[in-house]
Parts: structure tokens; sequence; C-alpha cells
């Protein structure tokens, strides 16, 4: 009798949960529809993960509004600054293998170009700082460049020249390093150059060797070929327009192509073990930094931390024109959420989604009290 009554509270248990998660996949459908509709935006790629495992992964809408080409969980995507993420990895891949130190200054490993001189202590700019956004570099972010246009050099690009796409802008020191958060693309850009001096190949290359391979992340490139993009969606702007697929010599910064399915692959690579980096390692990757924190969030090396009421995500946003992105992971409770939008209004169905994930975990979270 007494394995009867425990059989019977496991099954309901296991029913009571089974519902709730059919209601927010139900509320799911419904709304993200409508949203979708309502902010002109054509199309959403979308993944919960809950437990460890893949609860929902859906492509809702268009990836090519004049072809119309249902979105899937293998449509493309430009990520925009999730980008970072990825850039973190190769960093701590190499300090992993005693290749860099994280606190030793940058320009320790750099030859083919040097921060200009500043009003402030140059040797401060160390790569924990450049990762966690605390080494007072300038350029917040990179606009790209038309597919047929020549993309500058590394060199040529962190000296501020990048043609007409962008205002002159060389990446500097503006604010004395170690003493405060401050968004950097730039300090992403010093990072892709520093992963080519010390790996001797094509920041391209190291990426697709060293992290994307071992992951068997087969979508995902920060090289923009054909191949590539043959699954691609068509972005889209504010006003519903197709726009063209930009190029980028930052592309540690904002330059990755990848697709829901492989995006799943390194959230599990993250919450679990992998072939890349240690889990001490993503741990310290994630550790939120204290002169970092807001009301917000923080910021650890490449990941951000989102505070969600009693949840903090940890992963990042992005955004490019014609895509909006973002990967965010409950490391605590081993779940997550992953929106991919190829639309510039995205933003607005990405963070109507991202709370409707997060009320539903709070209540899940009260439940269990």
């Amino acid at each position: 009798m007494k394995k009867y009554v425990i059989h019977c509270f496991i099954i309901c248990i296991s029913f009571s949960f089974a519902q709730e998660h059919s209601d927010f996949i139900k509320s799911l459908d419904t709304t993200i529809p409508i949203n979708l509709k309502e902010k002109n935006v054509p199309g959403i790629a979308i993944a919960i993960i809950e437990d460890g495992q893949v609860i929902y992964k859906k492509g809702i809408g268009f990836a090519d509004i004049t072809a119309q080409t249902k979105m899937s969980s293998t449509t493309g995507f430009n990520i925009g600054s999730i980008s970072k993420l990825f850039t973190a990895w190769g960093i701590m891949k190499l300090v992993e293998k005693d290749k860099i130190g994280l606190d030793i200054p940058v320009e320790d490993y750099l030859t083919r170009w040097k921060l200009p001189e500043s009003n402030f202590d140059n040797s401060k700019v160390t790569i924990r700082g450049l990762l966690s956004h605390t080494a007072g570099i300038s350029v917040h972010g990179y606009p790209g460049f038309h597919p047929d246009a020549k993309l500058p050099s590394l060199e040529t690009s962190l000296n501020g020249d990048n043609g007409p796409v962008k205002a002159d802008e060389k990446v500097e020191v503006v604010i004395e390093p170690q003493t405060k958060f401050q968004y950097s693309g730039g300090g992403y850009t010093i990072l892709q150059l520093l992963i080519e001096e010390i790996s001797g190949i094509s920041f391209e290359t190291y990426m697709q060797t060293e992290v994307f391979k071992p992951l068997n992340m087969k979508r995902t490139s920060f090289t923009m070929d054909k191949n590539i993009l043959k699954n691609s969606a068509k972005p889209y702007d504010e006003n519903g327009e197709e726009v063209y697929i930009e190029q980028f010599t930052a592309k540690a910064a904002a330059g990755l192509h990848t697709n829901l399915e492989d995006l799943i692959i390194f959230a599990k690579a993250t919450l679990g073990d992998n072939e890349v980096l240690t889990k001490e390692t993503i741990e310290e990757m994630m550790t939120l930094l204290p002169i970092t924190k807001s009301k917000r969030g923080a910021q650890g090396l490449g990941y951000q931390g989102y505070f969600l009421g009693p949840i903090t995500a940890k992963g990042h946003a992005g955004s490019n024109t014609g895509w909006e992105a973002g990967f965010m992971l409950d490391v605590e409770h081993n779940s997550g959420i992953i929106m991919l939008t190829n639309g510039s209004n995205g933003k607005h169905v990405a963070i109507a989604t991202l709370r409707q994930w997060a009320k539903w975990k709070m209540n899940k979270l009260r439940s269990k009290e």
C-alpha cells in the first residue's frame, strides 16, 4: 500500500510538471505570432531548455518573406554581440593551454598593433579586462559593411579607418583601466588580433578548429561564404524591408553566423561537459565581477548576467542591422532560452518572450517553496 501511494504521488507530480510545461508552451504559441505581427518582425527561431532538456524548439514566421520560406531550427542567423561569448571561449582555450595569462598586459603579446598613447596606464589593459569590458577601451560597437565592400584589415580597423560605414573612431584607452565597466566591441577586436598573433593562423580558422569543430557545431562560422549562407534567413529593417547581410572586420565582436540547433549544442556544452573548456574555466567566465554590477545585471568574462527577479540569467544579447538575438542560461536550474530573429524590431519580441519565460520560471520556483 505504501509503495502504491508513493508511486501515485510521483505520477501526480510528473503530470503536474508536464501540464505546467504544456500551458507555458501553449502561451508561447499564442503570444509569439501576435508579437511578431505587431512589431513587424518576419520570424523567430526559439528554444527553451528546462532541467537540461529541450522542451520547446520551433521556427515561427518566415525566414524569407518573398519566397515564403518558413523559419526553422536550421535557419541561419547573424547573432551580433553573442559572437563575443564564442570569442571568449577561444581566448580561454589559450589560457588553459598556458599560451596567455588573464592578468598580463595584452600588449606583451601584440606585435602587429599597439595601443595608442593615452593619459592612462595602458599596462593595466589586461586580457581579463578586455573580456569583462573593464579595460577602459573605446568603440562601443561596429556597423557592418556591404557584401561587395573591401573590408579593412584588423590593424586598419583598430586605427579607426573603417571607411564610410563608421565615422573614424580608433580603439584606444579612454578611461583608467580596471576602474569601471565600459562596454567595448573595440576590446574584442583587440582579442581577435591576439588570437591571430598567438595561434599563428586566422581568427576564423582558429575558432573553427578549436571551438566549433570540437563542439560539433557544423553550421557555425565566422567565414561568411556561400556554404554557411545557403540556409540563412534574410534580414529585415524596422519597416519590414529586406536589407543585405553585413560583413565585418570586427568578427570577434559581432560577425558570427549560426543557427538554433548549434546554439542548443553550445548551451548544453556550457551547462555540462564539453571537449573545449573545463567546468572550472566556464565557472570562472560566469562569475560576475563586483566592479561591473548595476541594478540590471553584471559582467563576467564574456558572459553577461541579467537580473530577472530571483533568477540570474547568464549569456548575451546580440544586435546587428536586421538581426536581434538573445542567449540566456539559468545555470543554477540547468535551463535557458535562445531567441533568434531576422528583424530590426526583433528586440521587442525577444524581450517580451524573455519576460514570459522569466515569469514562468519564477512561478515554478514559488510552487516548490
